[in-house]
């Protein structure tokens, strides 16, 4: 199985390290055109996209007949210690327009995850979470902590996320 990721490639180690075969450093290369280059031009069976907008669409484009695109983010709209309006307007604009025929006639499949848009499913959510700290519990996933900060610093933790800075997740603690 080929697994392709996009980071930095002060990050490709630790991709590697979790599986990924073939770390993309999207400052220096299309991610895109890398992974049609690295499939022949096949394309994948399944995009996880966190960042939105304009690669919703480069997702798209890159998958398979019965590929999937799962979108569970949109990290392209902040970026940046700075606020530019453009920004946001420009990838809301990037999101592509969809129709099921559309889709039929693509044989691809779309979905989405907004786990803040869910806080009146409790019961699925207890489901969901409970799986997930069974796989925890079993060993099975271990989420990578990067770094921990106090709340008092809670500025400081959110500008390493903004500058790409981490490798895992950052935990703030009281």
């Amino acid at each position: 199985m080929k697994v392709f990721g996009t980071a930095s490639a002060g990050k490709h180690d630790a991709l590697r390290a979790e599986g990924c075969t073939h770390p993309i450093d999207y400052h220096a290369a299309d991610y895109a055109a890398e992974v049609r280059r690295l499939t022949g031009g096949e394309g994948v069976d399944i995009v996880l996209d966190p960042l939105g907008g304009n690669d919703w669409r480069k997702g798209l484009k890159l998958l398979r007949p019965f590929g999937r695109l799962v979108a569970y983010g949109f990290a392209n709209l902040a970026s940046g210690q700075r606020r530019r309006p453009v920004r946001p307007a420009a990838q809301v604009a990037g999101i592509p327009l969809l129709t099921p025929l559309q889709l039929m006639n693509q044989n691809r499949t779309v979905s989405g995850v907004n786990i803040g848009r869910l806080w009146d499913q409790v019961a699925a959510l207890r489901e969901e979470l409970q799986a997930v700290l069974t796989l925890w519990d079993q060993g099975t996933i271990k989420p990578h902590i990067d770094t921990t900060y106090p709340f008092a610093q809670a500025a400081a933790a959110h500008r390493r996320i903004l500058q790409r800075q981490n490798i895992g997740k950052v935990i703030l603690k009281p």
